[in-house]
């Protein structure tokens, strides 16, 4: 009966062991939850290229910026209009094409040993990614991101 009660126990402790660090592993993620995706006309890149540059956004957000909330992902007619220069210089130069991707997101409380205010939100902020691979495995990497750009 004891040794029973002794394995029950043992099982017991290990299951909150796990259950703990999954809820602390979990909670030191960046939020993407619930972010809008807008896009809009492009001349450069269609829907499937910009939601793949919004998935590469999306889990580079959940793993650096934890304790803050991704509200917004943006790619249409107006920032493509507005980094059309940039995008066509970094292709010349690099022959690599770039998408510059705007966001909005919220910080935590916690957000000031990321550098950020906690508890603002901030908005317009830039992701720069490039295309590398061959023309049948496009992937987008991102090379920088703030309000930088």
């Amino acid at each position: 009966m004891k040794k029973k009660y002794c394995i029950s126990f043992i099982v017991t402790i290990i299951t909150a062991c796990i259950i703990l660090i999954v809820f602390l592993i979990s909670g030191n993620r960046g939020n993407t939850s619930h972010v809008k995706r807008v896009i809009g006309y492009s001349e450069l890149y269609d829907e499937k290229l910009i939601n793949k540059a919004f998935d590469v956004i999306e889990d580079k957000f959940g793993s650096d910026f934890k304790g803050c909330t991704l509200t917004q992902l943006r790619y249409d007619e107006t920032v493509e209009n507005e980094f059309a220069e940039e995008m066509m210089s970094y292709f010349a130069m690099h022959k690599q094409a770039l998408i510059i991707v705007s966001s909005d997101f919220d910080t935590g409380r916690k957000a000031g040993d990321l550098g950020f205010i906690p508890n603002e939100s901030y908005q317009e902020w830039t992701w720069c990614l490039v295309r590398r691979g061959n023309s049948q495995e496009w992937e987008w990497e991102i090379v920088e991101n703030g309000w930088g750009y």
